[in-house]
């Protein structure tokens, strides 16, 4: 698994990645300066992210690893969006 080195990972991120072989299989969606964000675009990027972040979670359903700044309100983001659907 290569992770692009602008991605900070604590020690215990990169290993949850490694022991749930995570593999991102959502393709990336680039949009150029002045286009319009489709719904489809932000759907994928939502869903890539999700992705991404549902890969860092334990069995049983916690993040161990270190939640600083805004990513403190990422988890309870992804619970509701989990609930809701």
């Amino acid at each position: 698994m290569v992770l692009p080195e602008w991605l900070n990972l604590t020690t215990t991120e990169r290993q949850f990645l490694r022991e749930n072989n995570f593999k991102q299989t959502i393709p990336q969606v680039k949009a150029e300066d002045g286009e319009e964000i489709t719904y489809e675009t932000a759907t994928t990027t939502l869903r890539r992210a999700v992705h991404f972040f549902a890969a860092l979670q334990a069995s049983d359903g916690h993040w161990p690893a270190e939640n600083a700044g805004p990513l403190f309100f990422l988890p309870p983001l992804v619970s509701l969006l989990n609930c809701n659907y």
